[in-house]
């Protein structure tokens, strides 16, 4: 499984895939006391209680209830830390399947933080004391005005008359205003619209829709400067709702995806990002009528009104593309088509093994001068585990004139070199070159690198009496380049079939044919690579040459698997043993 997920622990979950935090042990179920006793503080069931008492169903005028799942949702929104008052989730994302109820969901959330008891007063022992603010604003943002007032009016269908008395509520097409001042408006993607108060909350609906090209972007960026403005005291937050997000086209949801993924794979680093998704299990077969059931039993598991036959047949419809078919009513990530290996059987082989001291591993080093990434990788011997050893890339915000760190980037190589066994070592130089010397911006590093370890190293990169242990040239004008190129691309075509082959032919379907250690930036990096087809097969790449979605530590990694290759095609054991030293070809 990607970092964060787990099986739904109840029965009732139907085996889906569940990201949202709930402490504990997750193969408990939910309610099991063990959990319970470990829920930190929360507003959310004063705020569940407060809801359910004004509010109505925007659909039958019945009283609003909410689902379990987004009980226990409203319960980690609304949580926080006891010392310091603060939110324990600084922003979030609640992810679902087309008509899971999240505009009404939405809804309901808007007019909690419009006029419900959203702000902590103060904390008596285990009872929590909280007060609605004495003057809220709460802003509502999406790819088009029309997808913001959907919330709005379903926010006004809520309304009871003894509500719209008790607090004097005034509704209108773009906005919703109390007798005390507070509001619910549209945001506006301008300059102008940062002005004034800061937002109390700010939700953000179909962020899957918001682009670079369609203005999206700059949607989410004014409101991201509308909540950094609110002060300590009010906490303001943003909240997503979003369908599952197409890969590689960087939406917003996909960008908040990607830091939430970040986060929960960084050891250390502060996790405050919410992120809530309730997915069928991959691997399905969408076409097979017992199969589609189970999946959609498993996205819309907390959505009990859903007619799961009509949209399985809805699902299965010939008009309806197999990738929304996987996004709206699976709520999985759907496969680019030109993408080089399947996301989620790249995860599943995430393995948390431990590579000692002395192993054997042979690695890839590709390197960039400014632009792109500079990546190493390992991949031990024995049973082809792939290790992350460091990628270099611009920081965000870097200066003009970035340039990748010769020095640091030499330093992990030689460290890897001088702890491991290692028998193999390819580096691919990159034609950029030194603005100072005119020659190869990386050739001191890799001659340096030749001069301590060419007496080290089994296997040379690069054969023969004028060869170099490590050089790995794969430009077409270098000297047996076209050979390189081959087994790159061969072993690009393995390592494919390695993720993606059919399980049903292999001899252990339940032992992936390889492993890795599930890098965040290894995992972006594969993900945005695309099959590029060449003379010798078919090879990764970048989406286009000027893209800045990244793939190098795919091409190490796939560089560390060719190392391995070779290494034991050359007759050197796997195994840490020692063996007599190679002749050099």
């Amino acid at each position: 499984m990607p970092p964060g997920y787990y099986v739904g622990p109840d029965e009732a979950d139907h085996g889906a895939w569940l990201t949202l935090p709930w402490p504990g042990d997750p193969t408990l179920p939910w309610g099991h006391p063990e959990r319970l006793e470990l829920l930190p503080l929360s507003l959310g069931p004063g705020l569940i209680r407060w809801a359910e008492k004004w509010l109505l169903h925007p659909l039958t005028g019945a009283p609003w209830r909410f689902t379990v799942g987004q009980k226990r949702f409203l319960h980690m929104w609304y949580a926080f830390d006891p010392v310091s008052g603060r939110w324990l989730y600084r922003s979030g994302v609640k992810r679902g399947a087309k008509g899971t109820g999240k505009d009404p969901f939405a809804a309901s959330l808007s007019m909690c933080e419009l006029c419900g008891p959203v702000h902590l007063y103060d904390i008596d022992g285990d009872r929590v004391i909280a007060r609605r603010h004495r003057i809220s604003l709460v802003q509502i943002g999406a790819n088009s005005q029309d997808q913001a007032k959907k919330v709005l009016a379903v926010s006004t269908a809520m309304v009871s008359k003894r509500m719209k008395a008790a607090y004097a509520l005034d509704t209108g097409i773009t906005r919703m205003m109390t007798g005390s001042g507070s509001k619910i408006e549209l945001l506006k993607a301008s300059l102008k619209s940062t002005e004034g108060d800061p937002p109390t909350a700010l939700f953000l609906n179909e962020s899957h829709h918001m682009l670079a090209s369609n203005g999206g972007h700059a949607i989410a960026a004014v409101a991201r400067r509308n909540i950094g403005k609110s002060p300590k005291e009010i906490g303001a937050r943003l909240l997503e709702f979003t369908n599952a997000h197409h890969q590689g086209m960087e939406s917003v949801a996909e960008l908040s995806y990607l830091a939430w993924q970040s986060q929960i794979s960084t050891e250390g680093r502060k996790r405050d990002i919410l992120y809530d998704s309730r997915e069928a299990p991959p691997g399905l077969n969408i076409f097979d009528d017992e199969q589609a059931m189970a999946g959609l039993r498993a996205a819309y598991s907390d959505a009990p009104w859903a007619d799961l036959e009509r949209l399985r047949d809805e699902a299965q419809d010939e008009r309806t593309a197999p990738s929304d078919t996987i996004r709206f009513y699976m709520n999985g990530l759907a496969t680019a088509e030109d993408a080089w290996i399947d996301p989620g059987n790249f995860a599943s082989m995430i393995r948390n093994l431990t590579v000692e001291d002395g192993e054997k591993i042979a690695m890839f080093l590709d390197c960039s001068k400014s632009g792109d990434a500079t990546a190493l990788s390992a991949c031990r011997l024995s049973d082809g585990h792939v290790m992350s050893l460091g990628c270099w890339q611009p920081p965000r915000g870097a200066p003009e004139g970035w340039l990748a760190p010769r020095e640091e980037v030499g330093a992990a190589a030689r460290e890897a070199l001088e702890r491991y066994r290692v028998v193999w070592f390819g580096i691919d130089p990159s034609p950029a070159e030194d603005d100072d010397t005119e020659t190869l911006y990386w050739m001191p590093t890799i001659d340096g690198i030749h001069r301590d370890y060419r007496r080290e190293l089994r296997l040379w990169a690069t054969p023969g009496a004028q060869g170099h242990s490590v050089l790995f040239d794969m430009r077409l004008s270098q000297q047996g380049a076209v050979n390189r190129n081959r087994l790159f691309t061969q072993t690009a075509m393995q390592t494919a079939l390695d993720i993606d082959g059919d399980v049903e032919t292999m001899t252990r379907p339940d032992e992936p044919v390889f492993t890795h250690d599930g890098d965040p930036t290894l995992l972006r990096h594969v993900y945005n690579a695309r099959r590029r087809p060449n003379k010798w097969g078919v090879t990764l790449g970048k989406v286009n040459r000027s893209s800045r979605k990244r793939v190098d530590y795919a091409v190490t990694m796939v560089g560390a698997r060719m190392g391995r290759r070779i290494a034991l095609n050359a007759g050197i054991s796997a195994s840490s043993s020692s063996s007599k030293v190679l002749v050099l070809p």
